[in-house]
């Protein structure tokens, strides 16, 4: 049996509680009532998460809270004794679940949200994402808060003074290190990249005959810290050595357009069957650097339209194209785009009516 789940739910759940445990976790159902403490009677010593629906206050027990209250409940409880676990609000109430999705690290309650669809449609990738937080939140423990055991990164390569000062103000708080490591380091472009960017880096199409090989070549660049098991990243820094050592010393990989870095890949390595990636229909460029957010096309930022929102000293900005914009994206990152990126887009839109 694996990790023994704790799942509260005011509503008849059995149908969700046997589809948890036909993923192999050991569940245990609660039904919370009025008085809050009862749900320490409830909580095993041994139980490694907690999956929680957001609406409480229906079901028989008459309980008076809902899921935010019971996640600050135990987050103050545990807050430093490094007895904490993963929260994970799983809600048929859409619009609730997107609202901490969007400022999820500012909530300070929840390692994760989904709706009951989102599982209902994916409860491989479910699995997968909880026994990362659950092994992250174990591995934090186990190296007592050493970063550098905790992300494995090597001696000689200098993290941003920000990571090491945000993390020393962290203290011996597990929820807070594991967001920040997940939120804040592993998920955005930065000191990592994950197998999109890297294509886009490379000039290399992910579809090429030869892109296993080159994975593999570039082995030594993949990042095993916690979360890696859930998502495959690359360091940067290691990707722009092994380039300056097995590629190219004189000319860098940010200096080139996708046909010349392929060119150079297929020369140094031996690797025939690698094609380039092209650019997207309103693109002027194939110095790809980043990706489209919409889309995941490869795009040179400079062809790209800026997502405006608050980054973190160690990420880099992020981009849709102008094609996804025409497709509908806009509406989607409308908050996140200025006025004069807009107007362009319109102008765009009425040109190409005109022309239509």
């Amino acid at each position: 049996m694996g990790y023994k789940i704790l799942y509260i739910d005011d509503l008849e759940t059995k149908s969700r509680e046997k589809d948890i445990q036909n993923l192999g976790y050991e569940v245990k159902l609660y039904n919370p009532t009025s008085n809050i403490n009862d749900l320490f009677e409830a909580l095993d010593t041994d139980t490694k998460a907690c999956v929680l629906d957001y609406r409480l206050t229906k079901g028989k027990n008459n309980a008076c809270f809902d899921a935010p209250t019971i996640a600050q409940t135990l987050r103050t409880k545990h807050k430093n004794d490094l007895k904490d676990f993963p929260l994970i609000l799983m809600s048929n109430e859409g619009i609730k679940v997107r609202e901490f999705d969007k400022d999820l690290t500012s909530q300070d309650l929840f390692d994760f949200v989904l709706t009951k669809e989102e599982f209902g449609k994916d409860k491989t990738n479910f699995k997968s994402k909880l026994d990362s937080f659950v092994k992250s939140y174990e591995t934090i423990v186990e190296h007592k808060f050493d970063l550098k055991k905790i992300i494995e990164f090597d001696e000689d390569y200098t993290l941003h003074s920000r990571i090491k000062s945000d993390v020393a103000s962290i203290g011996r708080n597990l929820f807070t290190l594991c967001s920040f490591i997940y939120y804040d380091l592993v998920r955005p472009i930065g000191i990592m990249i994950g197998e999109d960017v890297l294509s886009a880096r490379l000039g290399v199409s992910k579809e090429s005959e030869d892109w296993e090989k080159l994975l593999k070549i570039i082995n030594t660049s993949i990042y095993s810290g916690i979360f890696s098991e859930y998502h495959t990243r690359w360091w940067m820094y290691k990707i722009n050595i092994w380039w300056n050592e097995k590629i190219s010393s004189e000319v860098s990989l940010r200096s080139l357009n996708a046909e010349n870095r392929v060119e150079l890949l297929k020369l140094k390595l031996g690797l025939k069957n690698l094609t380039p990636l092209n650019k997207t229909k309103y693109s002027l460029s194939s110095d790809f650097w980043t990706i489209c957010k919409h889309s995941r096309q490869p795009l040179d930022p400079f062809d790209g339209i800026e997502l405006l929102k608050d980054y973190l000293p160690w990420q880099e900005k992020e981009y849709i194209s102008i094609e996804s914009a025409l497709a509908g994206a806009m509406d989607e990152y409308k908050n996140q785009i200025s006025n004069i990126d807009k107007k362009a887009i319109r102008d765009i839109v009425k040109k190409e009516s005109k022309n239509g």
